[in-house]
């Protein structure tokens, strides 16, 4: 079993089914397809999908570390060609004890930028410096541009069963909503270099 599968089995409890590959947007090829516009204006959120992320950060909180971990060993079994993207990620010779060390510290500092996004929600300049500043801090990493869009599909996979009993349609939307916002910033950042 793989250390990304013993990662997600020992957090869950349960294997990975591999039915993530629906809540990620590709091609039949499996490349993914992104046209960005810089001239188009950002994606919109409401006032009530903002209540709503608010309200469901706060149960997420309980267990950031462990929906950041379950998010990235998502990813990476999904698209393994976004592993290697990951300074981090490259270094050969690590243990399973270095290694998931490095994947929570950087799940935690996804999950903290996440976090950022929510509470910057009522001062949208905030929200989009802060989002451009980490597209072109991802550039300077040789980040492709069209891996930007799979985090957002994975984090939502992970927070649903920790919002299993308020989950609505309501609130995919609105997380839907945030990582098409904060994507947008983080491609216009990448596209300013």
């Amino acid at each position: 079993m793989s250390l990304l599968k013993r990662i997600k089995k020992c957090l869950t409890g349960a294997n990975q089914t591999g039915d993530n590959q629906s809540s990620v947007m590709i091609s039949k090829n499996k490349d993914i397809f992104i046209r960005f516009d810089p001239q188009k204006t950002a994606p919109e959120i409401s006032e009530r999908e903002v209540e709503i992320l608010k309200d469901c950060w706060n149960i997420v909180q309980r267990d950031v570390a462990k929906v950041g971990i379950i998010s990235f060993v998502g990813l990476f079994e999904t698209h393994p060609e976004v592993h290697d993207a990951f300074m981090s990620f490259r270094v050969v010779n690590t243990s399973d004890t270095e290694y998931s060390a490095i994947l929570r510290a950087h799940a935690l500092r996804v999950m903290g930028t996440v976090d950022k996004c929510i509470y910057r929600l009522d001062n949208r300049d905030k929200l989009r410096e802060l989002m451009t500043e980490m597209g072109i801090r991802h550039k300077n990493y040789s980040v492709k541009t069209k891996f930007i869009d799979l985090m957002g599909p994975q984090f939502i996979s992970s927070i649903k069963p920790h919002l299993e009993t308020v989950w609505t349609d309501e609130h995919e939307k609105a997380w839907d909503n945030l990582f098409k916002l904060m994507c947008y910033y983080m491609r216009k950042g990448m596209c300013s270099i």
